[in-house]
């Protein structure tokens, strides 16, 4: 079964129309015209940019956020006692103790533009940690992957490299940032030899700029035929909307091939789009709780925007969406998964396990049980009131507005979730994506073939290991969601 792009355009807009809760808009636009004067609060134009800065951030996190009940409000009811103070500060002073999610950015557009999989970059993955083998301040960067077509791939990076030199100097405490932040360098790679506890510089340098570009998180698809098996290996890091047509496509000929068992490689997938987690998840659900639209996620918001949206006809929870000219039907699901497996990835994991059987090989996950949504000036005041934002319209707020569950209550999993079949990867014995040598997925190839499995001498810890705390991405961990109703002045119906 093979579908011609015009084909998948139309199963993808189909579903957009039936599922996408912006459209829900529609049930209450009959109610705009009197939101601006519903308003308790009049717009303050007398306060200076910073103190509407201030008065944007107070306002959507009371509205919005999922633990808004924890703040004492009371504090906020003037502007004066919070207009002068540094916005970053008074947005960390708003957030729940357990929320390590929420964020504030003066460049909200460009943290859209992250969500959806573009950004400037060298397009590599790195985990650093600090050299194994000496006790001074040298780090080496492992890439853990490359995007196709990123000056990192095309330079001849690979999964596995180990990165020990920057623009000539060794890679420190002091400059391994850089590896992220700067706009062009040149490292070297190092060769790892536990015998003699060294790691000897390799003669090639690399030479790489960064550059605007989408990484497609659809890394590496194949099917593995062993012993009498189609398996579908899909390793798949991020949920970006962009690519939900190759999932399409994909699982179209996972389908036509015969594939029956399906490996997902979610290790390094740290999250993104609600919806596209939704859709993955409902291409890999049994047929018949597709046909059925059985609940996939319920979402629990706080008590005024719960009862807002109830009020307006909007269902609190997700069903699984019409794929079914594409759906595997399946009864088990192997998952692999590491510590930077989170949020739309555990999504997928938490909705699917009331279905079918989820089989998680690696290490636990992150633990990130809820989604948020990114909030700009005009969400909340809207495009009528645009003089009130002008100079500050591109800041915006990450922020979580809702816990997810499934039907038997798996929700607020905060240790992350434990897998059923323990494997660390060794970061210096890396094998391609794809590789039956690699310890996660011969894990899972083994369970499929119900044979035992015999781990390799590299693919154990032999070297110390000491994570740095690494430079994060502002997007990772984060599961993105097209807010029900940010209509214009919303916030005024909802205070």
């Amino acid at each position: 079964m093979t579908f011609s792009n015009k084909d998948l355009e139309i199963l993808k807009i189909e579903n957009y129309m039936k599922n996408n809760v912006l459209l829900k808009i529609c049930l209450v636009a009959v109610v705009a015209s009197c939101w601006v004067s519903c308003s308790k609060e009049p717009l303050d134009k007398s306060l200076p940019e910073s103190g509407r800065i201030n008065q944007f951030i107070v306002d959507g996190v009371q509205t919005y956020y999922l633990w808004e009940a924890e703040t004492n409000w009371k504090d906020y009811e003037k502007s004066s006692t919070f207009a002068n103070e540094d916005h970053y500060k008074l947005f960390d002073r708003l957030l729940y103790k357990d929320d390590y999610w929420s964020a504030l950015t003066e460049d909200g557009q460009g943290l859209e533009n992250q969500f959806a999989g573009v950004s400037t970059t060298f397009g590599y993955t790195l985990k650093f940690n600090y050299h194994p083998f000496t006790n001074n301040n040298e780090v080496v960067a492992i890439v853990l992957y490359t995007s196709f077509g990123s000056p990192a791939a095309q330079t001849g990076l690979k999964r596995g490299d180990v990165i020990i030199e920057l623009n000539g100097n060794k890679l420190t405490t002091n400059n391994y940032r850089e590896l992220y932040l700067a706009s062009s360098i040149r490292v070297r790679c190092g060769q790892v030899d536990e015998a003699s506890r060294t790691i000897s510089t390799l003669p090639e340098e690399f030479f790489l700029t960064a550059i605007n570009m989408y990484e497609n998180p659809i890394n590496t698809c194949k099917i593995i035929e062993k012993e009498g098996h189609k398996i579908g290996y899909l390793c798949y890091t991020g949920y970006q909307r962009d690519s939900e047509n190759e999932l399409y496509q994909l699982f179209s000929d996972f389908k036509s091939a015969g594939v029956s068992d399906v490996v997902l490689d979610l290790r390094y997938n740290t999250g993104g789009y609600s919806r596209t987690a939704q859709i993955l998840s409902s291409i890999l659900a049994p047929e018949a709780v597709v046909k059925n639209k059985r609940i996939y996620l319920e979402h629990h918001y706080n008590k005024q925007y719960a009862e807002y949206l109830m009020k307006n006809d909007y269902l609190l929870y997700d069903t699984f969406v019409d794929t079914l000219p594409v759906n595997m039907n399946l009864s088990r699901l192997y998952v692999l998964t590491g510590k930077n497996t989170a949020s739309a990835s555990e999504a997928t994991m938490v909705g699917l396990a009331p279905y079918l059987q989820v089989i998680q090989i690696g290490d636990t996950t992150a633990g990130k049980y809820c989604g948020g949504i990114i909030l700009m000036p005009e969400d909340i005041y809207g495009s009528r009131n645009k003089s009130y934002y002008e100079l500050f319209s591109n800041w915006g707020m990450y922020i979580m507005i809702y816990r997810y569950a499934n039907i038997n209550g798996i929700t607020s999993f905060t240790a992350g979730l434990v897998p059923d079949m323990l494997a660390i990867e060794n970061p210096f014995a890396l094998k391609p994506f794809g590789d039956e040598d690699d310890p996660l997925l011969g894990r899972a190839l083994a369970r499929i073939m119900g044979t035992p499995y015999v781990e390799s001498r590299a693919a154990n810890i032999s070297v110390p290991l000491i994570t740095l705390s690494i430079t994060k991405n502002p997007v990772d961990g984060m599961l993105i969601d097209a807010p029900p109703f940010l209509l214009e002045n919303s916030l005024l119906n909802l205070r």
